[in-house]
């Protein structure tokens, strides 16, 4: 069972789980992430069970993809890891604060800030991995873009200091 395509299956460890862990370095001591449009468990699950100690979140709105999530994580004993099948829109008034947030070609940056900057916690990130540097401007948040060790650029975007 898998949610990868079939094309994709060779190139699973560098375009999936490398890339996925690439994220790491920006974690630094977070306790909870969120990981937004999850799809088929990209980046978190990898990063749930590299990081144990973090209280993963994963948001999926496709009811086939979420319920493959749901399956992964029982297959893994994954304790550290909570599905949601819904729409970060919907589900946002339900949801508590974050130290992290990751998207992964879920929409444009903008949007992704607009919908879940509400959901950061403090001193909190948004991580966006792309294929460039972040180029728009977002609405009291400040990015800053650094090259990834797995593909293209991750992109952390954190509330403008007032």
């Amino acid at each position: 069972m898998s949610l990868v395509s079939a094309r994709d299956v060779a190139h699973l460890r560098a375009r999936h789980l490398d890339d996925s862990l690439a994220l790491q370095e920006h974690l630094g001591g977070a306790g909870t992430l969120l990981d937004v449009g999850s799809g088929g468990g990209f980046p978190g699950i990898p990063l749930a069970i590299a990081n144990p100690e973090i209280e993963v979140t994963l948001v999926e709105r496709n009811q086939r993809k979420s319920s493959f999530l749901q399956h992964v994580v029982m297959a893994l004993e994954l304790v550290n890891v909570d599905v949601i099948n819904s729409d970060i829109r919907d589900a946002r008034d339900t949801l508590s604060t974050f130290d992290v947030i990751t998207a992964r070609a879920v929409t444009t940056p903008d949007q992704i800030w607009a919908w879940c900057r509400g959901l950061l916690s403090e001193n909190g990130r948004v991580l966006l991995q792309m294929a460039s540097p972040i180029k728009e401007v977002l609405n009291d948040g400040i990015g800053e873009s650094h090259r990834s060790s797995g593909i293209g650029w991750i992109n952390v975007v954190r509330r403008a200091v007032s």
